[in-house]
This record gives structure tokens, sequence and C-alpha cells, in this order.
């Protein structure tokens, strides 16, 4: 049993035993003796006590309480003796100022391989970069700094994710273990110079750890504010970041000095950052400096003033973070709990429990169940992860050991590792496409009129489009096309019976359902459908709203508004559908639901998913959205429009020529239109560039007879409308969006760049070449013979009768629909070419 004596060391209460107080009497005595001559001395040894109350506090543990003699032989060998250098005092000029010897630095370092530690003693969050610093022998202020900075990329940068900082702290966080022993450095650290400063020190702070003259830093810091005033953000920022070197222990860490009694006393005699005697400022640069200074005093005193609000705020951003991170974790773990229990069986699927477009349950079936336990330990170990981030945020301290968190993650390794290889063993399902044909026939000669009605599913995944085919007969065939995906052909036609689709009918209705379902126990092999209505020649028909969902546009042989053709009959011819009683129908003659023309909706809509694109509405606004300020050009005998620049364009052939651009008066001052032969070209004055323009669109309005080149490029939203030609070539080059209705015999189309394009109509021959992230929906151009070719990152949709010759390269998907006898594809790499 020892006595143990209470000391007070600068503010902190440490419990000594008797003989180690003995010895640390003796040791302050020392100390206060030799440096009593010494100007400030009260000081100095302030300073020496402070620093010897922070190796104390790093001697001590959950485990140990007390300073013993050990202690205080380890800070006497660490920080040295006044004996060490009194001794030594004569050969000061002989023998360069060195750390203290092997014998001091012996007695705290440690043997064996260098390792990774968390500083507890240097924390600001959990003493990651205070270990990563002191295991590189750097200031902790640059591994913060650079933490700081991956953030901040990650803010304004779309290829850095802004959580990658944080990912990489609480992964080290997690994988360092927490040490309080570590030995100290003595490497220079940055601090503000407060002996030195003109505004904060910064400046001088940074000339003294690199060890350049302070004017240079200063005049790098006057060029930067010049050149866009980074300057001005970086001194903020540092500002910030850099601690103020208050006491003399700090001032000699800026230096790179060991903090050893030795370090001080040559410290000391060094004058340690005294102004020189020629350092005084002239009477020009205290009246130049005298508003920086008053801004400095601005700044110290808000900082002072806003400090407890700032701090509340933190605490507030940091206690929303962990509930919202908690809460999001936790909703996803019991998402994947559920999904997990219904892939094994366990619980009933429910309706609303799909991943992706498909029930959680035909996706997860089939799948190797050694697969499934190790995807759910792969996406259960982050989420546990992200649980115990979330608490550590609420309760300001972790809990999870690091031989906890390194056995977690060699599991999730392991686990995804298995995940992968059983993937690779299941994509053989997936080799060969095997195809089942049934026909269905219903008596239709019984009926004077055949109504065709629809059932919504209430499904998300691959609603069916109905192509309809004229029939000679006097029945109704279905036709069903169902296709899928598995190890053989055979299984492959096994896997499309796995879904059945249903056609009802009741006297003279036939109810459609929009989409298919999977029986009891499917698999999902990638199964599709598609189906074939042929209907009897003369036979008349009446279409329920529901069901012309189900029609493609260009089913129709004109284009009308969907309460029309609900209005009115209809029947069959070739492979369209002809009105019978729309000619005595005039209650609507222009707008329509299939219309892609100009309307004054602006509903313009794009749906691009992983096989095409469907797109939807006009591309221009609503009529009121434009200036009514209009200018008309008399220009005339032009096939040929070529526009460029940020404007909304509407193409309509009629039967005479008009220009006639709206907008504000402005704008139409750096509009520039000419025309040379049979091109009429429009476009912006190249010196005329406004960013910040938040006026009216430009409206362009063009009608003409006959167009036969229409080239645009720019930020342009087109209407295109009625274009009736032999031969019309379209180029369009940007970030395009156009809607185009043509009636033409040959169409020839280039696309470059991030162009959104839709096309409906007929033709006899059309030819696409996209490059680009383009998406094209041509589903409702029913073309004779169509030659694609897209390239890059495009999504493509066209319709083809007779014949198709599709190449797709890069990463791009075309989706063909009809029944093109003559098929020639070709795709590289993840591009995709397949039939809807």
């Amino acid at each position: 049993m020892k006595k143990n004596i209470s000391i007070n060391l600068q503010g902190i209460i440490f419990h000594i035993e008797e003989d180690g107080y003995e010895q640390l009497s003796r040791y302050l005595a020392s100390i206060r003796t030799y440096f009593s001559n010494y100007e400030d001395h009260e000081e100095i040894v302030a300073d020496i006590e402070a620093r010897i109350a922070e190796i104390f506090s790093a001697r001590l543990a959950p485990g140990k309480q007390v300073i013993s003699l050990e202690d205080v032989q380890y800070l006497i060998a660490r920080m040295g003796d006044v004996t060490d250098f009194e001794v030594l005092e004569p050969m000061d000029e002989e023998i360069p100022h060195t750390a203290p010897g092997p014998e001091a630095e012996n007695a705290y370092t440690t043997t064996g391989p260098k390792k990774l530690y968390r500083d507890i003693n240097h924390k600001v969050i959990s003493g990651v970069c205070a270990g990563l610093a002191n295991y590189l022998k750097v200031d902790p202020l640059w591994i913060r700094l650079f933490f700081v900075l991956l953030v901040l990329l990650g803010v304004v940068s779309a290829g850095v994710s802004a959580a990658t900082g944080i990912i990489i702290y609480v992964v080290l966080w997690i994988a360092m273990p927490q040490n309080d022993h570590l030995p100290e450095t003595t490497v220079k650290k940055l601090f503000r110079d407060p002996e030195d400063k003109k505004l904060a020190g910064v400046a001088s702070g940074i000339a003294k750890y690199f060890g350049v003259d302070v004017a240079v830093v200063r005049v790098i810091f006057l060029v930067l504010i010049f050149a866009g005033g980074f300057g001005i953000l970086a001194y903020i920022v540092l500002w910030i970041a850099m601690p103020e070197a208050v006491t003399l222990t700090e001032r000699m860490q800026m230096q790179g000095d060991p903090v050893t009694l030795a370090g001080i006393e040559q410290t000391l005699k060094s004058n340690l950052n005294m102004r020189d005697s020629n350092g005084e400022e002239s009477t020009l640069a205290k009246i130049i400096l005298l508003p920086i200074r008053l801004i400095s005093q601005i700044i110290n005193w808000m900082g002072k003033a806003l400090g407890p609000i700032l701090a509340f705020l933190i605490t507030l951003i940091r206690i929303g973070a962990g509930v919202i991170l908690l809460a999001i974790s936790i909703g996803l773990t019991i998402g994947l709990f559920s999904a997990f229990f219904v892939s094994l069986g366990l619980i009933e699927e429910s309706e609303y429990l799909v991943l992706g477009d498909f029930p959680a349950s035909v996706i997860l079936n089939g799948f190797p169940r050694l697969g499934l336990v190790a995807g759910f330990i792969v996406g259960l170990i982050p989420l546990l992860l992200l649980i115990i981030l979330a608490v550590s945020l609420l309760i300001k301290r972790t809990f999870l050991r690091p031989i906890v968190g390194w056995s977690m993650f060699g599991v999730w390794l392991v686990s995804l590792f298995t995940l992968i290889a059983t993937a690779m063993m299941f994509s053989n399902n997936f080799r060969r496409t095997g195809e089942v044909i049934t026909t269905k026939t219903i008596p239709a000669a019984g009926y004077e009129t055949i109504v065709l009605d629809a059932y919504d599913n209430n499904l998300d995944y691959d609603n069916i489009y109905i192509d309809v085919q004229e029939s000679n007969g006097s029945d109704i065939e279905i036709i069903q096309h169902a296709e899928a995906k598995g190890k053989t052909e055979e299984e492959a036609k096994e896997n499309a019976q796995m879904i059945t689709y249903r056609v009802v009918q009741q006297d003279s209705v036939l109810r459609f359902d929009n989409s298919y379902e999977f029986k009891k126990g499917a698999v999902f092999r990638d199964q599709e459908l598609d189906i074939i209505l042929k209907l009897p020649k003369d036979k008349p028909l009446r279409l329920t709203r529901e069901f012309t969902y189900m029609l493609p546009s260009a089913t129709f042989m004109e284009d009308y508004s969907r309460d029309k053709i609900v209005r009115n009959t209809w029947q069959v011819k070739g492979d369209q559908l002809e009105c019978l009683t729309c000619a005595a129908d005039t209650l609507d003659t222009e707008d329509s639901d299939y219309n892609t023309g100009y309307r004054e909706e602006g509903d313009f809509n794009v749906d691009i998913n992983e096989s095409s694109v469907r797109i939807s509405g006009s591309a221009l606004l609503n009529d009121s959205e434009y200036s009514s300020n209009v200018r008309s050009y008399d220009y005339r005998d032009f096939s040929k429009v070529e526009i460029s620049g940020p404007y909304h364009v509407q193409l309509i052939q009629g039967n005479n020529y008009s220009v006639k651009i709206r907008g504000n008066r402005s704008d139409l001052k750096h509009i520039q239109i000419e025309k040379q032969g049979d091109e009429l070209s429009i476009r912006t004055e190249e010196r005329f560039f406004n960013l910040f323009d938040d006026s009216d669109p430009v409206l362009v309005q063009i009608t003409a007879p006959n167009m036969n080149n229409i080239d645009l490029a720019g930020a342009i939203k087109a209407d295109i409308v009625g274009i009736e030609t032999d031969n019309l070539t379209m180029s369009l080059s940007g970030a395009i969006k156009s809607v185009a209705n043509i009636n033409v015999r040959d169409l020839k189309v280039d696309i470059a760049g991030a162009s959104i394009s839709k096309f409906t109509g007929r033709a006899n021959r059309f030819e696409l070449d996209a490059t680009g992230a383009s998406g094209i929906d041509a589903g409702d151009l029913r073309a004779d013979v169509v030659d694609v070719d897209v390239t890059g990152a495009s999504v493509a949709e066209v319709y083809a009768i007779s014949t198709l010759r599709a190449d797709a390269t890069g990463a791009s998907r075309i989706t063909y629909r009809g029944n093109p006898e003559n098929l020639i594809t070709d795709s590289s790499g993840p591009s995709s070419i397949k039939r809807r």
C-alpha cells in the first residue's frame, strides 16, 4: 500500500504516489531555479508545467488512475534535466543543438515493427488523423485538411462521391486500434504566428513552417486574391484550420524543435520569434493595414460571439445526421430481412415487395441458397456499420472494438466472393433463348361489332403492346409469342411457359390484360411476351380508352385524339386501323394524344429504361410562356432550314411561307437570319453570350410548303409537324429535344450529342445514325426498311415492317418492333439488340 498525493498542474488534478511526488518536486524546483534569471520566467515555468500535465495525461488510462515513480522517471527522460545542458553549456558554440540522445528516446519508444494506431491524446473526433500523422511523422493538420478536401471535392465534383472521405474515415476508425501512449514526434507543426502577424499570422506561420521569407508568402496571397479571389478563400480556410501558437511549447513546435528542457533553454537563448530592431512598420504600412486589422478585430469578435451558436448548430447537425442515418439504415435492414425471408419462402410475398420492376420472389427464386445467404450478409454488414455510425454520432463515441470490425470485414469479403462465384454459375441460366407460340381462336361471325377492352393488372413490369393485323377469315386470332432464357433451348421454352396471359371473352367484348403474370413458383429468366391480334377484314370495331393505351400510335392510319378514337368505329386494314365514322365527327380535328405537333401543354416526358426509350408530349412550352413581341421576316423559296442557338423551334409544312420570331427586343437584335440559295439560316451573333439571361425563351416559327433538309444545332427544343416529302434529311447535334411527325419516302437522320428525339408517322426507308448519349423513340414511325447504327451510350427504339439492319456498339441499346422478315443485327461489348 502506497500513500497518494493530489497535485494541481495548470488546472488539472493528478493523483501521484508519494515517492513519485518527491522526485517530481525536486525536478520542478530545479527548473524554477534554473529559469529564474530569465525574463517572464513564471510564464516559462507555466508552459513547462502544462507540458508535464500533457505527458501525465497520456500515461493515464481507465485501468491506471495514479501517477507512479516510473511515470515521473519517464517524464524526466523525455523532457531532460537541467544538469544535462548545464554541463554542455560551454560547448554550445562548438556542438550544434540536437534532439535528446538515444537514452532519452529509448525511454518512451517501443521495439518491433511500427504499428498504426489512433492517437487518443491528440484526437478531434476519434484520433484517426492524429494516428496517421504520428505514423507518417507529419503534422496532423495536413491529414485533417486532406479529409476535408476529399469531402469538398465530392460536393463540387460529379465524379467523386462526397461520402468517400467519410467512408474512408469510418473504415480507418474501425480498423485502427486506439493507443494513448504513442511517442511524440518532433516534426514541425503548422501554427499561426502571433508575434509577426499582419492580419491573423497565417502567412508568418506558413513562412516559418517552410523556412522561407514571410514577404514571399504574403505576395503569393495577394496574387491569388487578384487571380479570381481564391487567395481570400484560402486565407480564411487556413485561418480556421491553423491553431495559434500561444504557448512557448507551441512556438517551439512551430520551429520543429523538440519540447525538452534543453530545447526550451536553447529557444530562449535564441530569442525565439522576437522582433528585429529594424522590424518597425512604416507610417504608410500602418495606414494601409489599418482597415485589414479592423476587419480582423471584427472577425475575432464575431467568432467569440457566434462561437456558442455555431457549436449548437454543429451539435444539432450531428444529432440530425445521426437520427436520419439511423432511420434509413434500420429501414433498409428491415427491407433486406423481408426480401431474404421471401426468397427462402419463410413468409408469403407481398405485392409491394419488388426488386426493380419484378416481384422479389420471382427474382430470387431459383437463385442458389448459398448465394442468397452470401448476398444477405454482403448487404447486412454495411447496414450494421451504418447503424453503429449513427449511434456513434448520437452518443459521440464508438463502441465497436477493432477485432470485431476486422472480423466483420473478413466475413464480408468471404461472402462477397461467394456471391460473385454463385452469380457467375447462375448466369448460365441465361445462355440460350427459347420461344413458345400459342394461338387462341375466338369466333366473331355472330357479332355485328367487336368491342376491344383492356384490364389494368397494376403490375409495373413489361406492359403489353398489341400489334394489329388483317385476317382473311371470320374469326379472331390471338397469337402469343412468349420468350425466355435458359441453360438449353428446351429449358428456355419451359421458362417461357412460366408466365400466363389472360384474354377474356364476354359476348362481343374481348378484354385483354395489360401485362402478363408469373405462375406460382416461377423463376425470372428474362421472360417477354408479344401479342399479335388478327382481326377479320371489314369487321366493325369499337375501342375502349383502356385498350387504346395498349396500341402504338402508328396503329392508326391518322392521328386522332383519344376521345375521338373511343367515340368512333374502326376496321382493320393491313396492319393499321382505319376509322369508319371519323369523317362525320368534327368535334376535334387537330389536338391528339398521339399527335406530337405543337401544343400548349408543354408536357414533354422522357422515360428511358434498360431496353428502350419512350417520349411523349410536346417539346415546346405553353403558348403564354413565350413573349408577345413578334417579328415577321419575308423569306421565300427555301426548302432547307439551318438553326443553331438556344432557341425553341416550330417547323410546320403549310401552303405558304412564313418566318416569325417571338422574343424580347433585346434578344431579337442578336439573331442573324440569312438566305443563301434554297437554305434559310438562323443563328446567334458570335459575340453575344449572356450566361445569366433569365428572359423568356425565343420561339422561331417557320412554315414552308416543302422541307427536305433540317439542321438543328445547340440547345434547341423543336416540334416538327406534318412534314410530307419524298426525301428528308435531318441533322441534330447538341442538347436537342425534338418531336417530329412526318410522312416521307426516304428519311435519313444523323444525331450527335445528348439529344432526345421522337419520330412518328410513316416512311418507306429509315436510316438512323446516332452517336453520344442520345435517346431516340421511333417506335411509332412505321418503316418498311430500317437501317439503324448507334454508338456510345445511346438508346433507340424503331419499328421495322420487312427489313431491319441494326448495329450497336459501345454501351448502346436498340429495341425494335414489328416482325421483319430480313433481320441483320450486330452488337459488340455491353451493347444489346432485342425485340420488344
